[in-house]
């Protein structure tokens, strides 16, 4: 993928109101910022931290005590089902809603004014951002390019990364949804960002433009170092790129999910069921390691090997005289893991 002249960065994030020229109800934000002042107590690691975040609406807790922590270089995917509160979420993180209670944190800042300069260097697509639906993609682009302050922009190449290099004077009320979306992440990476939010940001693409966006993701986070946070329904193509996952569950983080954990999720495993937990016990301390083996409710213990592992642990418990109700191996799904969680 070719090497994109970014803008220079700049100092605060535009929300494009509808006007006489626009036809489109939606909402684009880009940020950059050349110099900002150095964020107060930052911890190197973490790129964005929330505390006891909660934002109630109408009297019901959309988000509700959610403390989560996206640390550098992460590509950081927030999954839950329609109304889990993952938009409320991200938009509190950018500001665009105040907290109940609880905080925020990006770059180690904390205040207002820290945290104003520390989300210059943001870059978030939500929802969908708005156009002015008389001009072309390279008009809107550098329109908002100019209303950001940021001048030294080669737009045709930032066209070009997000696949629209071809549109040419074609007007933007004339795009389809996924070209759309592909404009909307152009403008989220004016500035070039060191953190970058993407709600939803495959919705209205078709597989190539999937495909697209899974290499945008990668090259950005791999070759440019941008930490990303990616809320998605597609739970498939997300765990493509993901190396975190936060589950959001009717407004509550249920899960934050990384390293051993997440590998844990696509493990095969020997799922065992026995009335007697007590001699139970013994076998598995004797025979696995700690992390190979987790004890459940009801007389349930899973044993991280696969199926050819059976005949084995069968016969150890029957050695030991411990009763077993059922034994069967399960192949690893991280998938089904992660849906039974949301």
């Amino acid at each position: 993928m070719p090497e994109i002249d970014f803008m220079q960065k700049f100092d605060y994030p535009l929300a494009m109101e509808n006007n006489a020229n626009n036809t489109e109800n939606i909402v684009a934000i880009g940020y950059g910022a050349e110099s900002v002042p150095a964020a107060e107590t930052a911890t190197p690691e973490i790129a964005i931290r929330t505390e006891g975040l909660t934002k109630i609406y109408g009297g019901v807790e959309r988000v509700s005590d959610v403390s989560m922590t996206v640390r550098r270089g992460e590509v950081y995917g927030l999954i839950g089902k329609n109304g889990a509160g993952k938009t409320t979420l991200i938009r509190l993180m950018l500001g665009l809603a105040e907290p109940t209670r609880g905080r925020v944190e990006i770059d180690g800042a904390v205040t207002p004014s820290g945290l104003k300069a520390a989300r210059t260097r943001v870059g978030a697509l939500i929802e969908q951002p708005a156009f002015y639906g008389k001009m072309n993609a390279k008009e809107n682009l550098t329109a908002y390019a100019l209303a950001v302050g940021a001048g030294k922009t080669n737009i045709p190449e930032l066209l070009d990364f997000v696949g629209l290099s071809g549109v040419g004077a074609k007007k933007v009320k004339n795009f389809s949804l996924g070209m759309k979306q592909r404009l909307s992440l152009a403008m989220a990476l004016v500035g070039e960002p060191d953190i970058l939010i993407l709600d939803e940001p495959v919705n209205g693409l078709d597989p190539t433009g999937i495909l697209h966006v899974r290499e945008q993701v990668r090259y950005l986070n791999e070759q440019k170092g941008v930490t990303i946070i990616i809320s998605s329904h597609f739970l498939g193509e997300l765990g493509k790129v993901a190396t975190v996952y936060g589950v959001m569950k009717e407004g509550r983080l249920v899960g934050e999910l990384r390293g051993d954990d997440l590998r844990s999720l696509a493990r095969p495993k020997i799922k065992i069921v026995t009335p007697d937990l007590v001699r139970a016990l013994p076998v598995l301390q004797s025979n696995f390691a700690p992390a190979d083996y987790a004890i459940g409710q009801n007389g349930t213990v899973e044993i991280y090997r696969d199926a050819s592992a059976l005949g084995t642990v069968t016969l150890m418990f029957a050695e030991a005289g411990v009763p077993l109700l059922q034994i069967s191996a399960e192949e690893g799904d991280s998938e089904a893991a992660l849906v039974a969680l949301m």
